[in-house]
């Protein structure tokens, strides 16, 4: 697991799969600092400030995005509730550079492949911002709200399976989950896992086959769990192991973190963090005045104005995401937890999402409005996956003579006025499309989107004659509505390269709900036994990315790298993923952005 939807400059959203990502969100590390001068094309990966921190000092962060609210990583599905998160410490374990997991987190993991079992350890004294430790039982309880529909989650996949018992507890079959053991008890200070079978996921952060959180079973047990996603345990006063814990939620607007008093390590050296939801259109000009000491969520176009600014430093490191254009071909059977491949439209036959893809002009679009932030995505696997990118498969670059020839083989022929297709059936027909407003170009790349597909005679339109917010955007993918034909989504992905938490049969994250035997045979190999042999599992990439290619099950379209501007009084900051706990060793060296 652990994709999430998050937000991007144009009408594209990104979700996020979740549960088993939390690791990366907080940056977890080796015992090695990152290197200071280290940079991805113009940005440092770390910003060095080698001034004196002030005591007790306060953190400012502008977020260009609306935020939810939800505290709890196994329910979140938008990437911007993991960033509001990150203070509060959700990533249990700790990786190296190369996301292998490693001893030195809140917790350990150790791995004994004998007995195809895992063992997670709580760090002595973990606790929650209440004074209650962290016990076993919160650990095996966060696999309970990922795993029991009745908590309305979606970032349940195929890949938890691999634990014992998990499928039938899932799908109601069981009360509790066989391959979860107590080895102390669930007052103890671990759980361990039984496998079914030895994975190459297992020994990297955030793979999502298993998760790197814990829940307070003490403080939400007595909350019924189609209430959980929206109580205020969840979204108001959440409880905290890490260095922060929340002090005041305004939902949408703001939030303020004050140290957690109980937390294992070492005492913050920030006594505060100020979080301030801003408008997209009004972000540089909060940079400007200096309003903010860290920036989340700028649009991409901003980036020249905001580059000009002397006192922020770009920071920035390739980004473990792709955007990809989607199309709705079934729903998500929530009883059986399963993507059904049913829904009656013409984008069931693979000619038309084809000639869709080639008629896009995604690379004229990045060049023109993403300032080298994002570049052309030749299929979901991104190339910071050292080695499982197949160059080999081109994607669907912009091709209007072949988008033509696609759609007149497979017997589109044109209207009388030469200005739409007809299905092969001889009748008109058009399609929807979900944009969403995300920036002040969202209208923009929209129309471009619309009038790109008209020119091989699509007749695409917009949702309702409009663009709709994020918010609505996710509610409306996820919710099996049967009202929309097109949309894009980005995902944030987790460090290991697997396909499962997005297109597997039973992943929720599946928005386009494409189901075939062989693509669950190519996904099942790439997470399989056989897949500890490197060259086996970058074989059956290369066949998934083919396969991808060939039946168009979605467009992929970007690639980017995650910027960030920090204000220069800013200590300790870094983009690398070699970073662990950086939340609690951030401080500032003056009393307001300098």
């Amino acid at each position: 697991m652990g994709k999430k939807l998050t937000y991007t400059l144009s009408t594209i959203a990104v979700l996020a799969v979740i549960a088993g990502a939390v690791a990366l969100l907080h940056k977890p590390s080796a015992n090695t600092k990152p290197k200071a001068d280290a940079k991805i094309g113009d940005f440092k990966v770390t910003y060095t400030n080698k001034a004196k921190p002030i005591k007790d000092g306060t953190l400012k962060i502008g977020l260009a995005q609306a935020f939810t609210g939800v505290f709890a990583p196994e329910l979140v599905t938008q990437q911007v509730d993991s960033l509001i998160a990150q203070p509060l410490g959700t990533g249990l374990l700790k990786n190296n550079s190369s996301y292998q997991v490693v001893d030195g987190g809140a917790a350990n993991f150790k791995l004994d492949k004998a007995t195809k079992t895992a063992t997670i350890t709580l760090h002595k004294g973990l606790t929650w911002s209440d004074g209650k430790p962290v016990i076993a039982k919160d650990l095996e309880f966060a696999y309970e709200i990922v795993g029991n529909l009745a908590y309305g989650g979606i970032t349940y996949t195929d890949s938890l399976e691999n634990i014992k018992g998990m499928a039938a507890f899932h799908k109601g079959r069981a009360k509790s989950i066989s391959g979860i053991t107590y080895p102390d008890g669930e007052n103890g200070n671990s759980i361990k896992l039984a496998f079914n079978k030895l994975s190459p996921g297992l020994t990297q952060a955030g793979s999502g086959d298993y998760l790197s959180t814990a829940e307070p079973y003490h403080y939400l047990k007595d909350i019924k769990p189609a209430k959980l996603a929206g109580s205020k345990q969840i979204r108001q006063a959440p409880l905290s192991w890490g260095p922060f814990k929340v002090e005041k939620v305004l939902t949408g607007q703001n939030i303020t973190y004050v140290r957690n008093p109980y937390y294992y390590a070492a005492k913050a050296k920030l006594a505060k963090i100020d979080l301030q939801v801003v408008a997209s259109s009004s972000i540089v000009e909060g940079l400007k005045t200096k309003q903010y000491d860290i920036a989340y969520q700028v649009p991409t176009t901003s980036y020249p104005a905001v580059k000009k600014l002397p006192d922020y430093v770009q920071t920035g490191r390739q980004s473990l995401s792709f955007s990809a254009t989607y199309f709705n071909l079934g729903h998500f059977d929530a009883k059986q937890g399963v993507n059904v491949q049913d829904r009656k439209t013409i984008l069931q036959n693979k000619s038309i999402r084809q000639a869709l893809g080639y008629a896009l002009n995604t690379d004229q679009v990045n060049k023109k409005f993403n300032n080298g932030l994002q570049t052309f995505a030749n299929s979901t696997v991104p190339p910071v996956y050292s080695g499982y990118n197949d160059k080999a498969v081109k994607g669907f670059p912009l091709d209007i003579k072949k988008a033509n020839a696609i759609l007149d083989k497979a017997g589109f022929k044109w209207d009388a006025k030469h200005e739409y297709r007809l299905n092969p059936d001889g009748k008109p027909f058009s399609l929807t499309y979900l944009a969403q407003n995300a920036g002040a170009i969202s209208t923009t790349l929209a129309q471009n989107n619309l009038q790109q597909w008209k020119s091989v005679g699509l007749n695409v339109h917009l949702y309702k004659n409009r663009l709709i917010d994020f918010n609505s955007w996710v509610q409306k993918v996820t919710t099996n509505s049967n009202d929309w034909d097109i949309t894009n989504a980005t995902w944030s992905l987790n460090p290991d390269p697997s396909q499962s938490d997005l297109f597997s049969a039973s992943a929720q994250y599946n928005l386009g709900h494409y189901v075939s035997p062989e693509l669950t045979k190519i996904i099942n190999n790439i997470d399989s036994e056989k897949s500890l042999d490197t060259t086996y599992r970058k074989a059956q990439f290369a066949a998934y990315q083919q396969y991808i290619q060939d039946e168009a099950v979605v467009i992929p379209q970007s690639f980017s790298i995650s910027w960030t501007p920090i204000n220069r009084r800013v200590i300790g900051w870094s983009k690398d993923v070699g970073v662990y706990n950086m939340y609690g060793n951030l401080a500032v060296s003056a009393d307001s952005p300098e």
